[in-house]
């Protein structure tokens, strides 16, 4: 059995609502670092190999905050970055996909990846839309609020991801 714990990475400092996307230098708020301190307590008992990210700081920073208890590896991943302005979604689709089949054929058994919204619902969409099997426990589709959690387990031939953390 192999398992990924997909986390949207917490709140944002952004006083001025900025559509910050990919810009850098916006970092976790003071609700966000403790959204991360509450997945990370989540995935206490979790044996994490490993925790990938994005390269934005608010996702550096929830993995960092995960990782700390485990002493896991940090490893960044262009594919999981954030959604670029002007990318189709399909292409969003894709890279996450890559990310995860390119995950699952890999040595970890157990490992978490900080992502963001919408990337982690394009990987959704995508899983749903496909041969893997989803198992949607809550409404609406592909509920992530910051510091929300989905598991993706693979058993033998079959994936499923099911929400396991949404924070209200």
């Amino acid at each position: 059995m192999k398992r990924l714990w997909l986390v949207r990475h917490g709140t944002v400092h952004n006083p001025d609502r900025v559509l910050y996307r990919r810009l850098p230098g916006f970092h976790l708020s003071s609700r966000g670092r403790e959204e991360a301190e509450e997945a990370a307590r989540f995935l206490r008992g979790e044996p994490l190999e490993a925790v990938w990210h994005s390269p934005l700081e608010r996702a550096v920073e929830t993995a960092e905050i995960i990782s700390r208890p485990h002493g896991a590896p940090l490893r960044v991943d262009e594919r999981i970055h954030e959604w670029a302005e002007g990318e189709p979604p399909e292409e969003v689709a894709g890279r996450m996909r890559s990310f995860l089949e390119d995950w699952l054929a890999g040595p970890e058994s157990v490992a978490a990846a900080v992502s963001h919204r919408d990337p982690i619902r394009a990987l959704l969409h995508a899983l749903d839309a496909s041969e893997f099997a989803y198992v949607l426990d809550s409404e609406p589709p592909y509920p992530l609020r910051p510091g929300g959690i989905y598991r993706i387990e693979k058993v033998g031939d079959s994936v499923t991801a099911v929400c396991v953390r949404h924070t209200p």
